[in-house]
Formats: C-alpha cells, sequence, structure tokens
C-alpha cells in the first residue's frame, strides 16, 4: 500500500488554488480577493463569512476570523463532512474529489465509500435580535475579576496581556465553573456541530467580554475558551442572537460612543486578543476592538471631525479588507492611518 505521508503529500498538492478549493467543497464564496477567499466558517454557526481561505506552504490553508478555527483543507473537508477524529476517512474522501481513486479505494480497505449528502455549509441558525438586556446584565454581574481566577489569568499572561489591567478597567471578566445555573442564560451556550447545546460554563468558555453598540451601550458579549475541547471554536458570541455590528471598547471609548467626550484620536484594533493588550496598557487612548461584521456607519458617524484615526488591523487580507472599509466610511471627517502595532508603541 502506498504510504500514508505520500497520498496525503499528493492531495495537498493538488489544494493550491482556494477558489477551486472553496468550489470543490461547495462553499459560497463571499469574496473572492484573487490570492485568498472569504465564506463561511463550517465549525460555528454565523451568517456573516468570516473564514478566510489562502495558500501557504504551497497548499490551501484555512483561519475563521470569528472562532480562531484554523487547519489545512484536509481539515476543513473533514469538519465540513463530520470526519475530524477519523482522519483516514476524511483523507480516502479528499482522494475521491481529487481523481485519486485507487489510493481512496485503498484507504478504505476496498469498502465501497460510504453515502455522504452533498457537501454543504451547516444552516446558521436564524439571526436575531441582540440578547435581553436584562440576561446580559446578569450574567456580567455573576463574573468575577479574571485576576480570581487562576487559569484565566496564566491563559492571559501566557499572550502578554496583564490579568490586572484587564480586571482594572473591566474589559474581561471571569465566568466560574461552578456559576449557578440561574445566573447562566440559555443562550450561554455552544452549539456549532455538537449533536446538542453545552452552557459555557461546560464547554470551558469562560473568559466574558462585554461588547457595545454604536451608542455605548453594552448589548452581548464574546466568551472565549478557557480551559476544554481545544476543537471547540476559541472564541463564540450567544447562540442563536445577533452578533454583528457591535463592538469591544475600553472606558474611554464607551463615554465616546455615548456622546459624553469627543476624542481627537480613535485607535481601532483588529482581534479580541490585541484589544485586551492594547486597552490594557494604553487606557489614556480611545480604543475599540472589531473583528468580523463589527464596524458600521453608525459608528463612523461618531468619529469627530478632523479627529485622527489609527487603524490596527492585521497585515492580511482580512485586515486589508477591514482597513480599506473603515478608511472609507470616515474619509469625510477624519485623518486615518494604518499602523503595525510596532510602529504605533514605538512612536
Amino acid at each position: 500500500m502506498t504510504e500514508l505521508k505520500e497520498i496525503v503529500r499528493a492531495v495537498r498538492q493538488r489544494f493550491t488554488k482556494p477558489v477551486a478549493v472553496a468550489k470543490l467543497f461547495g462553499l459560497k464564496i463571499e469574496h473572492d480577493g484573487g490570492s485568498y477567499v472569504l465564506t463561511v466558517c463550517p465549525v460555528r454557526a454565523e451568517k456573516t463569512g468570516s473564514l478566510s481561505l489562502y495558500v501557504r506552504s504551497g497548499t490551501v490553508k484555512a483561519h475563521c476570523h470569528g472562532c480562531e478555527w484554523s487547519g489545512d483543507a484536509l481539515a476543513l473537508l473533514g469538519a465540513l463532512n463530520g470526519t475530524e477524529s477519523r482522519f483516514v476517512e476524511t483523507l480516502a474522501d479528499a482522494c475521491d474529489l481529487v481523481g485519486m481513486a485507487s489510493e481512496a479505494d485503498e484507504l478504505r480497505g476496498g469498502k465501497p465509500a460510504p453515502r455522504r449528502a452533498p457537501i454543504r455549509q451547516p444552516e446558521p441558525e436564524p439571526e436575531r435580535e441582540y440578547p435581553p438586556a436584562a440576561d446580559v446584565a446578569m450574567l456580567w454581574s455573576a463574573c468575577i475579576p479574571v485576576t480570581e481566577d487562576d487559569q484565566i489569568s496564566e491563559m492571559l499572561r501566557d499572550r502578554g496581556i496583564i490579568p490586572g489591567d484587564v480586571a482594572r478597567d473591566g474589559l474581561a471578566a471571569a465566568l466560574h465553573e461552578l456559576t449557578h445555573r440561574s445566573s447562566v442564560p440559555s443562550w450561554a451556550k455552544f452549539k456549532g456541530r455538537l449533536p446538542s447545546s453545552r452552557a459555557w460554563t461546560s464547554t470551558g468558555h469562560r473568559l466574558i467580554l462585554p461588547v457595545f453598540d454604536h451608542a455605548g451601550a453594552m448589548r452581548s458579549v464574546r466568551a472565549w475558551l478557557v480551559n476544554g475541547d481545544v476543537s471547540l471554536p476559541k472564541r463564540v458570541p450567544p447562540s442563536g442572537h445577533r452578533a454583528s455590528a457591535l463592538v469591544l471598547a475600553n472606558t474611554r471609548a464607551q463615554r465616546w460612543l455615548r456622546g459624553d467626550s469627543s476624542p481627537s484620536s480613535v485607535v481601532v484594533v483588529e482581534g479580541e486578543p490585541d484589544f485586551l493588550a492594547r486597552a490594557g496598557r494604553f487606557p489614556l487612548e480611545t480604543i475599540i476592538g472589531i473583528g468580523s461584521g463589527s464596524w458600521t456607519e453608525g459608528f463612523a458617524a461618531r468619529v469627530p471631525y478632523g479627529a485622527a484615526v489609527a487603524l490596527m488591523t492585521h497585515l492580511d487580507p482580512a485586515g486589508d479588507r477591514y482597513a480599506e472599509a473603515i478608511a472609507k466610511s470616515v474619509a469625510d471627517r477624519a485623518q486615518v492611518t494604518r499602523w503595525t502595532l510596532e510602529e504605533w508603541e514605538a512612536a
């Protein structure tokens, strides 16, 4: 029998074009950037596409900017087919797709290929309104400072984030594993591809970050995986509720969004980890954090005329897309500059 690693190498050599892989897997292409494709993540239910397909080391890779799931085309196929834990089965399916029939037959030991429904993305739950404000307040009040949770504090320090800074400014809080279920709303759960829903206290999504609308109201939360099944998404929104048009915001940014201040400069940071690190270290700056679907015209309209807007988005296709959209939306009122993390800290 052909060595497994040789089959893997041969399959990966056939997955070299993001558009071709997306079409082969039956993925809806939401944006074709040439060197990358944006589509809907198969690991979690979502309406706005946040999964990028791109080429690295000669083969297609995938990364979700919403839940941080990553993998190559084979891992993506496994997620779509539900065979993530059965690599040989996933590899055989891939061989079928790329015309390596004899290798697929070898991998299956001569057995016929299992019947499967056509590859398709999971249907997302219908997007509804934000979670009830009372539920959001209840969950937040049930949390404790991150400095009082050793696991969360260690995770933050490993990412270069100082727990004391996070606790000082209320940028995030900890949900204890033993928090009474009466304090955990029904939407504080992860469903995704699991056969049944499980509460965040059970899945380990216990680091809770508040998110705000363009009027500065806390409308929802985001939950980070702290301890639990590492195959689950690292970050999730409330199940079955709207998650778009919300941003992370430090204390000064919340005051700005509420209309209580008019800052001369606003810093926009892509990604939750970078937001926590920057907002914790620079509490006197007006800082918001964005992700897929966060920025809207409502936020653009809040930017004071003549203000300076510093964009700290990643130097990748998704970061370029965010930067372009934000710059365009405030072009008539603000001076926009794009910084790398190192440039901003040195300025």
